[in-house]
């Protein structure tokens, strides 16, 4: 898979979970919006109903001789709400005030329907439907599969009218309210919702494509510029000020190489000096193929993720600024996304970091005297888990060129790895530097549990670390500091004996 498909399936993938998430939460909140709305509205019509036939019943009273009984005055309220000719027109009217309604029936305590708004029902039984208010606690997702696909009715039961004194319910209300009207109300902001989500996808897969077809078109130039040198037609004074300052070292790096590749060739005089600046040129091209690998990733996860990370922490923020703390487990739900997008950032930043360009020092050095004082460092740790450490250098100076601090710190990683393998248990770690032809061989060893055969092929890679509390970084570090010294870093281990690495470094290394 190319470099150009990974970043813009990476940012697809982040752009459609930050809109999934986005969406989901306006669907929450329409769906709430629209329950909390349906029972304010049902409220509302139960209260009206209610005070329209106790007026009602108040009017008409006096037509009726007075009840001396309670089951009197029961009987009287239902002949009057049934022969009331104002109730139905009332109750057609309240209807109205909302969508989602469809019946309103006055009911008697033995459920026979005393008035409603639908002809014919006068005289039947009530139907039984789910309650609303209890519809509206279920989770939300489900409440928008009954509205899409189940499609159920409800009804709403206000407060009964009764007669006080006797603490005795007469008269019944009940409103049907229909999962069809209401789902009219949500079709609207449910089909713009998925419109705005389609958008912003496609959006951001054109933004992505242009992206990264503008961070990677320099490297056709400088595959060019490789295929040129390594065909002997170099032509210098091509660069222009349009390539993103990393691509300009690594093309300027590449002219240079290709102007010492055409003085070596005219003062080669034999077939042998030959091969020898040939092995030269295939190392310092290799080199030059490197960094301009680590440029490429670096410019293309700088433009691809970063910014687009950056983005999401921003409109998280700005969502729970709108939020509030109107939604406790809403807001949960978000911290942990600011929580993973400013650690992803954090990844991404540090392998930014890992990725450019180093600056070089070459100097004379001692790698014996380095090596002393780096064990010298360690045997404070050592001491701690009980780890004897030994140091076996030449008698005289072991000397290279390189740069001090990139060797110490390569050098520092490897034995900090081998005594926090062996911690907490004792050990034996050793430090020895040998000569081995014109290299200079440094070795580190340890008797620790050694490295897993599967995880072998990973022990370089960058982010890849076996310790709960590990960077993946150290050896990264130590192998790029041996490709940048012309040298090799390689390990050999057996489970349960120890491991050992080893890096070769020349004993004269020319500045590239």
């Amino acid at each position: 898979m190319s470099l150009r498909l990974r970043l813009v399936l990476l940012t697809l993938i982040l752009v459609s979970l930050v809109a999934v998430v986005l969406s989901a939460l306006q669907m929450q909140a329409l769906v709430d919006s629209l329950s909390q709305d349906t029972v304010s509205r049902a409220e509302l019509a139960g209260r009206q109903t209610s005070a329209f036939i106790i007026d009602q019943i108040r009017i008409h009273a006096a037509e009726y001789p007075v009840a001396e009984t309670t089951q009197g005055t029961v009987e009287q309220w239902g002949s009057i709400v049934m022969t009331d000719a104002d109730l139905p027109i009332f109750l057609s009217s309240v209807t109205q005030i909302s969508d989602a309604f469809l019946e309103i029936n006055i009911a008697a305590k033995d459920g026979k329907i005393l008035a409603s708004n639908t002809p014919g029902a006068q005289g039947t039984l009530l139907h039984r439907r789910e309650l609303f208010t209890t519809w509206s606690k279920l989770p939300w997702y489900q409440r928008v599969y009954d509205l899409l696909s189940r499609r159920p009715d409800w009804e709403f039961s206000p407060r009964p009218i009764g007669i006080a004194e006797a603490d005795e319910t007469v008269l019944e209300i009940q409103i049907v309210m229909s999962s069809l009207l209401a789902r009219n109300s949500l079709l609207p902001p449910l089909q713009r919702l998925a419109t705005i989500l389609a958008l912003a996808l496609l959006l951001s897969l054109i933004v992505t494509l242009l992206a990264t077809h503008s961070a990677l078109r320099p490297l056709q130039r400088i595959e060019r510029t490789i295929d040129r040198i390594t065909q002997g037609n170099f032509r210098a004074g091509e660069s222009d000020g349009h390539l993103a300052k990393e691509f300009q070292a690594v093309e300027t790096k590449l002219d240079l190489l290709g102007q010492q590749m055409i003085g070596a060739r005219e003062k080669t005089t034999t077939p042998r000096n030959l091969d020898v600046l040939m092995e030269r040129v295939a190392s310092q091209l290799d080199v030059a193929t490197r960094l301009s690998a680590i440029s490429r990733l670096s410019s293309g996860v700088a433009h691809e993720i970063k910014n687009p990370l950056n983005a999401i922490l921003l409109r998280l923020d700005l969502l729970k600024v709108r939020l509030g703390d109107s939604d406790e487990e809403v807001m949960q739900e978000l911290e942990v996304l600011s929580r993973e997008v400013l650690r992803l950032n954090r990844v991404v930043t540090t392998f930014l970091d890992f990725s450019r360009p180093v600056e070089v020092h070459f100097e004379d050095l001692d790698l014996g005297g380095l090596v002393r004082e780096v064990t010298e460092l360690i045997r404070p740790q050592a001491a701690v888990g009980k780890i004897e450490v030994t140091c076996e250098v030449p008698a005289e100076p072991a000397m290279m060129r390189g740069d001090p601090d990139l060797l110490k710190q390569a050098v520092l990683n490897l034995v900090t790895n081998a005594v926090e393998a062996m911690s907490p248990n004792a050990g034996k770690l050793g430090v020895r530097v040998t000569r081995s032809a014109d290299h200079w061989l440094l070795e580190v060893a340890d008797n620790g549990p050694g490295i897993p055969p599967a995880l072998r092929d990973k022990v370089f890679q960058l982010y890849f670390t076996s310790k709960a509390k590990g960077s993946g970084i150290g050896l990264a570090m130590t192998y790029r500091a041996a490709q940048l010294h012309n040298g090799t870093i390689s390990f050999s281990s057996e489970s349960g004996r120890g491991t050992t690495f080893r890096l070769e470094l020349p004993a004269l290394v020319a500045q590239v």
